[in-house]
């Protein structure tokens, strides 16, 4: 995957992002460097969907802020970012990476696609553009959009302005409705496709199951029922994900460089337990255990059971929780952090999430009952979602209990998750039903740390208290401050968009 980088990086001085220097164009273009004709989109595309995907799922970016802010995850070393004091260099890397690799990669391979008439890739750019700029100003809010990635040293706009994330939304899913109509099979065939392996069906299901997501983040501040509703109504026109098989996840390889981010820093670092918010909900105050408990979080090997620690610890004391908090509390379930682990962009899981929140909420149709049953299939396609590995478990952790129940051995996931459905406690109640798909999403989108994040702002639910100890004035970030660099490079566009959106800190609601 990354053996690609140094003719990247020479196409990127010439059609590098904004806000670098104020001469730009004398300082980094090079007359040496391919034109956009000769640049080579595979390639772009392989890099592209790896670097976006490294970057989300990193271990500052992807576990300390995303997965430990949500609760999912907590630290036991090194504790900051768990209690609100995120590094600034991440939200900075973050910002560069987004823009100035993934993005600017993508941005190209558009610029290329229009040149020789690649319908396929120029679709395939734009559901990578928006999944990317989605996540951008879900961290950040207004951003620099209408104005960014130019595909040319000509072209580049040293100061871009700063869009509303109305206005970027809005373009978004106009953007991932085009990229389903441009792609189709009897267009050009796609090399370099490390997500779908050039599956063009899978590609136009991701653009239009992606839509929906974005879709019902407007749904607070624009009529979305329409758009929804032609979506699901016409799956032959706008396919989205029908099963575990569509979800959109790089499975990475299983040795360096191309290992998952987490497993390259579990090489060296062990500063991350499960949650104890997560657990105890799974686990220690269920009726009966959700026993995805043991697929996210392995046995602790100081009591050998699963015990979760709790968030915005002061690094000593949860160094000493429970007497040893590095022995007596959960790591994250062996599964993630694995080399080969999955980095998830989104799931069929919370596609149907967003389908029962969407018929609850009466914006597509089917209303309680097919909320229902959207509700429920999500929570199947969680527990499906890494079959042999969790089956593996399940047999290993509580076969010998499923016999003593009863069970017959065969099919102890089917067995699991009936059990789940008869006594875990969450059968679909239309008078809570916020609650219960809130919180199911929040479950289902274990290591999706970003997302998980991102969807829990908007829901509610479950209810998270910020730590005793957490900084931030004892507040849950919403979201993440601009980059010092703006400040200087781009300060009237920054500044218009901090006096439009409301104070540049971790609380302003975006």
């Amino acid at each position: 995957m990354k053996n690609t980088i140094k003719y990247l990086f020479i196409i990127a001085l010439v059609i590098g992002f904004s806000a670098c220097t104020d001469n730009f164009e004398e300082t980094n273009t090079n007359v040496n460097a391919p034109s956009i004709e000769q640049a080579a989109p595979d390639m772009l595309l392989t890099n592209s969907i790896e670097s976006m995907t490294d970057r989300v799922h990193e271990i500052f970016l992807g576990h300390e802020m995303g997965s430990c802010w949500v609760q999912h995850m907590a630290k036991v070393q090194y504790t900051d970012e768990d209690r609100y004091i995120p590094r600034v260099s991440v939200i900075n890397n973050t910002w560069t990476s987004l823009y100035a690799a993934s993005g600017q990669d993508v941005a190209t391979i558009i610029s290329v696609a229009e040149a020789k008439e690649l319908k396929n890739y120029k679709g395939i750019a734009y559901v990578l553009k928006a999944y990317i700029t989605s996540v951008l100003t879900d961290l950040y809010g207004d951003i620099p959009y209408s104005e960014a990635w130019k595909g040319s040293a000509a072209e580049v706009i040293i100061s871009p302005v700063y869009d509303t994330q109305e206005s970027i939304y809005t373009d978004l899913v106009a953007k991932l409705k085009e990229a389903n109509d441009l792609l189709s099979e009897d267009n050009e065939e796609v090399a370099g496709d490390i997500l779908f392996d050039g599956d063009i069906v899978k590609w136009k299901k991701f653009a239009n199951s992606l839509r929906l997501r974005l879709l019902l983040r407007m749904s607070a501040k624009k009529n979305v029922a329409a758009d929804m509703q032609a979506i699901v109504s016409n799956p032959s026109a706008t396919p989205i994900f029908t099963s575990n098989d569509d979800n959109a996840a790089l499975h990475y390889l299983g040795s360096a460089p191309n290992n998952h981010p987490i497993n390259e820093n579990r090489k060296s670092r062990d500063d991350h337990r499960v949650s104890k918010t997560l657990v105890d909900l799974l686990y220690g105050d269920a009726p009966s255990p959700d026993y995805r408990v043991s697929l996210y979080a392995d046995l602790a090997v100081g009591n050998n059971d699963y015990a979760g620690l709790p968030n915005g610890l002061r690094s000593s004391d949860a160094a000493n929780y429970d007497g040893n908090g590095l022995k007596n509390t959960s790591k994250i379930g062996s599964f993630y952090t694995q080399a080969s682990a999955p980095g998830m962009l989104m799931s069929y899981a919370e596609l149907q999430f967003i389908l029962a929140e969407a018929a609850h909420k009466n914006y597509i149709s089917g209303g309680e009952a097919k909320a229902e049953e959207y509700y429920n299939e999500g929570i199947t396609a969680s527990f499906y979602q890494n079959e042999e590995y969790f089956t593996e478990v399940l047999e290993d952790i509580w076969g010998s209990t499923f016999e003593s129940w009863g069970w017959d051995g065969n099919d102890i996931m089917a067995y699991a998750l009936q059990d789940f459905f008869d006594w875990g406690g969450w059968a679909y109640d239309p008078a809570h039903a916020m609650e219960f798909i809130g919180t199911q999403k929040w479950v289902a989108m274990f290591d999706q740390g970003l997302q998980a994040n991102f969807e829990w702002r908007r829901i509610g639910y479950p209810v998270l208290v910020a730590p005793a100890d957490a900084d931030n004035q004892r507040k849950i970030p919403v979201r993440v401050f601009y980059p010092a660099d703006e400040y200087s490079r781009n300060k009237t566009n920054v500044e218009a968009a901090v006096a439009r959106q409301g104070k540049d800190d971790l609380n302003t609601r975006v």
